[in-house]
């Protein structure tokens, strides 16, 4: 049995699919560092059942998904196929090529390929069990994998050196048939549990029958009794049932002379019923007119104590009205000496009337005469404001004047002073004028 070609498609950094024939004599695959070369052993680690994501130096499974670059969008699947010659006499099967494949996908889901038909990964591991090649076996050596197995112990050692003689698949037969054995006994147990239940139901169920088969028997004994105590009672009622037919007979003579009674007991009740409506009728008018003279006694006594209550209310009424008729024409002198007071309070205060009119229309005249200053104060206030700003002018021209001309200082600031006497003469008229207007 040898590795005859490794498909590879979206697995680590082979995006495209990638088929590697190993041919006769190939001893290895060489190549710079980055080449992919270590992915090919974990293709091959992968697809022979590793488990561990952290073994594929990955953080987890989806990891070995191509995750694209910068010229290429990532995958969403990973498939690696590895096809195995010469293998009818190495492995328990009729093919002489054994391809074994196994797909991943991004959210999780992944399945196991035995020549193209879906399969377990216990299947894959039980064809090749013996032969030297799974994830964990010698035929897979990477890098440190030869120190680690000269370090580790004895027991590490010894699993290596009996899957290299082909004895690991025995005595992994053997534990499954000794944990087939162990489920075995301890269904044998459930079963001696069971048989022992059942016995004990059986031994319940055989009480219950001979319970049943001497209820059937006091059943039957007691059918027996019913019917001949059903017959006795039968007899009885028969016995009964010719008594009653004299009795009824004997009493359907005696209800004619009862009817003829009753008819005539009926007619007498006609004639009283008649008697006791009319009786009722007058006791009925007889009740409205005594209630009719209850209503008006009793009426008649409310309007008295109202009358004697109103008369009080009336009377204390009259004395109020009168206190307030008294009251009321005391006020009411009072009210005429207010009034001649007022009235001649108001002739003085028309005196006083005319006197402020006549002061009023003055003022209107001295008002008129304050505007027209006020407007001619204003319109000299305009001149002397035209004045002043060219004044302003003229100062600015004699200032650049003064500084171009040194031998005019004396009497340019002369003039200076003059022109700000009279700027100061003008702006205290203005100052006067504004607080007389």
């Amino acid at each position: 049995m040898r590795l005859k070609s490794l498909e590879i498609h979206g697995f680590k950094s082979f995006a495209d699919k990638t088929k590697l024939e190993f041919h006769e004599g190939v001893t290895g695959i060489v190549g710079p560092n980055g080449c992919g070369k270590s992915n090919i052993v974990d293709a091959m680690r992968w697809v022979l059942g590793e488990t561990s994501a952290k073994a594929l130096r990955g953080g987890e499974m989806a990891d070995v998904i191509f995750n694209g670059t910068e010229r290429r969008s990532p995958l969403g699947m990973a498939e690696v196929t590895l096809t195995l010659a010469e293998c009818s006499g190495a492995l328990e099967t009729d093919y002489d090529e054994v391809s074994i494949g196994r797909r991943v996908f991004r959210d999780g889901k992944g399945e196991y390929l035995l020549n193209k038909q879906p399969c377990r990964l216990k299947d894959i591991q039980n064809l090749l069990m013996g032969t030297g090649i799974g994830r964990t076996s010698y035929s897979i050596m990477e890098q440190g994998k030869i120190d680690m197995l000269l370090s580790s112990k004895p027991e590490d050692r010894r699993a290596v050196f009996e899957e290299a003689a082909g004895i690991t698949k025995y005595k992994t037969q053997k534990k499954e048939a000794l944990r087939k054995l162990d489920y075995t006994e301890a269904n044998l147990v459930r079963i001696r549990d069971v048989i022992a239940e059942n016995e004990r139901q059986i031994r319940s169920l055989s009480r219950q029958a001979s319970k049943a088969k001497r209820y059937q028997s006091l059943f039957e004994d007691l059918r027996t009794l019913e019917l001949h105590l059903g017959h006795k009672k039968w007899r009885e009622i028969q016995a009964e049932k010719s008594e009653l037919a004299n009795s009824i007979r004997q009493h359907l003579a005696s209800e004619g002379e009862l009817e003829d009674s009753i008819e005539k007991r009926q007619a007498e009740m006609a004639a009283a019923r008649v008697e006791y409506h009319e009786i009722e009728r007058r006791l009925s008018e007889l009740q409205s007119i005594v209630s009719r003279l209850e209503n008006e006694i009793a009426g008649a006594t409310n309007r008295i104590e109202f009358n004697g209550e109103r008369t009080h209310e009336l009377s204390v009424l009259i004395r109020k009205n009168e206190d307030d008729i008294s009251q009321a024409l005391e006020k009411r002198a009072r009210q005429e000496s207010d009034i001649e007071n007022a009235n001649s309070q108001l002739e003085a205060v028309e005196i006083r009337l005319g006197e402020q009119e006549a002061e009023v229309a003055g003022l209107d005249a001295d008002t008129r005469e304050a505007r027209s200053q006020r407007e001619g104060l204003n319109r000299r206030l305009r001149e002397i404001e035209e004045e002043r700003s060219a004044l302003r002018s003229r100062v600015a021209s004699l200032e650049a004047n003064l500084a171009t001309n040194e031998s005019q200082c004396e009497s340019d600031a002369q003039r200076s002073a003059q022109l700000a006497e009279e700027i100061q003469r003008l702006q205290a008229d203005e100052d006067a004028r504004k607080g007389d207007a």
